[in-house]
């Protein structure tokens, strides 16, 4: 371990042996000096020193290749360090040394990536002390000329290095070192801003452009506007696509075109290599195996026309998703939310799990292909939980570096170091990270009445108070479950508690860009991220559930063959051969154990804290289970009814499984319904808010007519839009709300033409429109609760039957053993 030094005046005297920082000691910039070496206290809260001096033994690691270092970077001082890279073997070689006096460690903060060498104090029997800085020095620093000019120069020879390296990688013998070399030296490492015009139709192509990271939109037949780009979705009109990283623009010119078919427009920042074409043309043989090696992994130039495109609605879902920035997420959650039965089971995991929930089920949301080139649509919510991006803004903003990324590459906050600034609260633009007490209250306890009365409310839990700026605050967000129980060491996998808590597998986390399939068909085959998180796509394929279908619809047709055939070979009163037992006996053990096996999901479910296998197969094997038990039991009761507590037994089993089953089909329907009407998904609580706005706003337009429209809104607006045959042709038509609208201005046309007066046709209009969007905010309504209201019934039902059968049981021992 180093020997560490924090005293201000040890600072002072090594940031004054740096060169390149030697602005700092200027009188216009003695705040930033004092703010890196001292520190201050601001509002009660300790902000900085951003440096402290370490003292390493000779040999002794400094830094390890390979590990996210976003949030510390370096100064040699006093001794030269070494630097050594691991090839994919393993093996550890010397490439260059540290001079006294250099910067290093501040391209993982700047570029977002691991480390990508080993540094380490020289071997020579002289101990070496680096002055280490955290993340937000560098934001004071990059103030000075003198730093910055050396910053963004080292950030473009880096970018340039690593873009030939990995050219170098994945086109293997295609081009030769040497060609490699001369590619480098042609080439020029460019970053470049959101809307950046990177191509200009009709202009002649003077370089290639190979985009390294970032997303270019490609038009043909208009300029492009910002405001035009920004505001309008994939045209069918206009031809264009979408490309994203290893793609590269101008190859075309390679094989004698002249000038640019499209305009190309940077949809995020974006770093490009680019490389002049006179200067390429110069040396023909190295021309040819660029065009030759380039045209292998990039995909812009087999449609330079842009007429084989994707179809609109897949280019409208990859326009949303690049636009967003959710395709750069490296962890990112989302919500089938054709499979979401809007229970909140996964907000109240990640509550049980944290004290507080992370996840606030609002966010970004999605209509797309489920595979490129089909009909069926899926809709994606991403909610507003932390994504971990690449270059995240909460983390380059936070005064103190509580925000940080781990090991592993996750974001985090560390809750000692977090002074409740509010300002990475602010910056987040997917309102990720929340604040709250530190100090929290103490919840209220739940007594069993409170849990009874909740199984019938069609409410969910009320969210946490917003937090007040003058209370003392800490910053909240996802970490990925890490410290938890659900993640102890040595784990096989991550496991986070919103996506295992899911009791429909409708919410998974993903790496975005090989879960959405219309932007991972624009990547080349290069410069693919290797940051983001690889994890199994539920969505697409899950063995596990495919394997409980099969399980289960195999067991239940055996069961059920092998019971039906020994009922008729032995009946229910001969005993079977060799033992006492009879059919009657077989059937309710089996039966039995049914019950036991289904009862083994309402235990499951209220375990949050540890891994117990996700909620999903439980609820599969809650269902094939009963659907086996109610099988046998049907067998067990025969034809015979019995006595009364034997009837009331069976009616009560039967109420369960038709409850059940009317909640299976509530599941599978409602949920499909919802997205189909609801265009962006919005909660109960939402939808409650809004019908009381549109009933306030009818209260008005009433006060404000006259008789005759009073009784025309009366007579006929309320009897066409709240009759039945009115909802029910929200369910079944499932139009657009605009569409629905357009259609009530339509249908009373004729009423308002009666209308004399302009004042009245407007309050008759504004009636219609929102009489019609409030029948369509209770029909959304109704579906809600249709989700939460057979589960009352259900177990009610259950806790009869359970009752009964256990009073069956005793009674039927009671006469056995008599």
């Amino acid at each position: 371990m180093p020997k560490e030094d924090v005293r201000p005046e040890s600072i002072l005297e090594a940031v004054k042996k740096i060169d390149i920082v030697a602005e700092l000691l200027d009188e216009k910039n003695k705040n930033n000096l004092k703010m890196i070496v001292e520190g201050k206290v601001s509002g009660g809260k300790q902000i900085g020193p951003y440096a402290r001096l370490l003292t390493y033994a000779p040999g002794e690691v400094i830094m390890n290749q390979g590990e996210w270092g976003g949030n510390t970077f370096y100064f040699s001082l006093d001794n030269e360090l070494e630097v050594y890279v691991e090839d994919d073997a393993g093996k550890k070689r010397k490439v260059g040394a540290v001079p006294p006096g250099t910067c290093f460690g501040e391209m993982s903060i700047l570029a977002g990536v691991p480390r990508n060498a080993t540094v380490v104090s020289s071997d020579n029997g002289r101990d070496a002390t680096v002055l280490e800085m955290v993340r937000p020095a560098l934001r004071l620093l990059r103030s000075l000329k003198s730093f910055a000019e050396r910053v963004d120069q080292t950030y473009r020879l880096h970018g340039l290095g690593n873009s030939i390296a990995t050219i170098q990688k994945e086109a293997g013998a295609a081009l030769s070192a040497i060609e490699l070399v001369g590619l480098g030296n042609l080439a020029q490492f460019m970053a470049y801003g959101k809307h950046h015009l990177l191509i200009e139709e009709g202009k002649p192509i003077e370089k290639l452009f190979l985009i390294r990271n970032g997303w270019v939109r490609r038009v043909r037949g208009v300029p492009i506007y910002r405001d035009i780009t920004e505001s309008a979705a994939s045209s069918t009109l206009i031809p264009e696509d979408f490309l994203g990283a290893g793609n590269c623009l101008g190859l075309e010119a390679l094989g004698g075109q002249a000038n640019w078919q499209y305009s190309a427009e940077l949809m995020a920042r974006s770093e490009v290599l680019e490389i002049p074409l006179a200067e390429l043309r110069a040396d023909p043989a190295l021309c040819g195996r660029v065009q030759e090696a380039f045209a292998d992994f990039s995909l812009a130039d087999d449609d330079t026309s842009l007429q084989a495109r994707a179809e609109p609605r897949g280019l409208a879902a990859a326009e949303k998703e690049i636009s967003t920035g959710i395709v750069d997420g490296v962890n990112l959650l989302v919500m089938d939310m054709d499979l979401c039965i809007r229970c909140g089971n996964c907000s109240l995991a990640c509550h049980k799990v944290h004290g507080q929930s992370r996840l606030l089920r609002r966010g970004i949301h999605i209509e797309r292909p489920v595979k490129v080139g089909s009909d069926a649509m899926q809709h994606v919510l991403s909610p507003s939980v932390c994504m971990h991006c690449k270059d995240p803004e909460c983390l380059t903003g936070c005064p103190t570096g509580a925000i940080f990324r781990d090991p592993k590459g996750q974001v985090d906050i560390d809750p000692k170091t977090c002074i409740g600034c509010f300002d990475c609260a602010t910056q987040c633009p997917y309102n990720a990270i929340s604040m709250f007490p530190r100090e929290a209250p103490p919840s209220a306890p739940v007594d069993f009445v409170s849990r009874f009365t909740r199984l019938f409310s069609f409410s969910s839990t009320a969210p946490a108070p917003l937090a007040a700026e003058g209370e003392d605050m800490v910053a909240i967000k996802c970490n990925l479950c890490e410290a938890t129980p659900l993640n102890p060491a040595g784990a096989s996998r991550p496991a986070y508690s919103c996506e295992e808590n899911c009791p429909t597998g409708a919410l998974v986390r993903v790496n975005p860009q090989e879960y959405f399939g219309e932007i991972e068909k624009t990547l080349g085959l290069v410069f693919r991220d290797q940051t983001h998180a690889i994890g199994r796509n539920i969505h697409k394929s899950d063995p596990v559930a495919r394997l409980w279908h099969f399980g289960g619809i195999l067991g239940t047709l055996i069961i059920t063959a092998l019971i039906g055939w020994a009922v008729y070979r032995y009946g229910f009163a001969q005993p079977l051969r060799g033992t006492w037992l009879t059919m009657r006996w077989v059937t309710g053990l089996v039966g039995l154990a049914g019950i036991a096996g289904v009862m083994t999901y309402p235990v499951r479910k209220p375990i949050y804290r540890r891994r117990a296998g996700a909620l999903r197969y439980w609820l599969l094997a809650h269902i094939y289970l009963g659907v086996i038990a109610g099988i046998v039991l049907l067998f067990h009761g025969g034809s015979h009814g019995g006595g009364l507590l034997t009837a009331t037994l069976m009616i009560s089993f039967d109420l369960v499984i038709l409850s059940g089953l009317f909640g299976l089909a509530c599941y599978f329907i409602a949920p499909r319904i919802m997205t189909s009407i609801e265009g962006d998904p919005l909660l109960i609580e939402d939808l409650e808010g809004r019908r009381t706005e549109l009933r306030e706003e009818l209260a008005g337009i009433n006060g404000k007519a006259d008789e005759q429209l009073r009784d025309l809104v009366e007579r006929r607006l309320r009897r066409h839009f709240f009759s039945l045959s009115y909802l029910m042709r929200q369910y079944l038509q499932r139009e657009e709300l605009s569409a629905l609208l357009a259609k009530a201005r339509l249908e009373f046309k004729n009423e308002m033409a009666t209308l004399d007066d302009k004042e009245k046709r407007n309050l008759f209009l504004r009636a219609i429109e929102r009489t019609a969007t409030l029948r369509r905010v209770e029909s959304l309504i109704y579906l809600h609760r249709l989700l939460r209201g057979w589960i009352a019934p259900h177990v009610i039902s259950t806790s009869l039957m359970l009752a009964l059968l256990f009073a069956h049981i005793v009674q039927v021992v009671f006469f056995n053993v008599r």
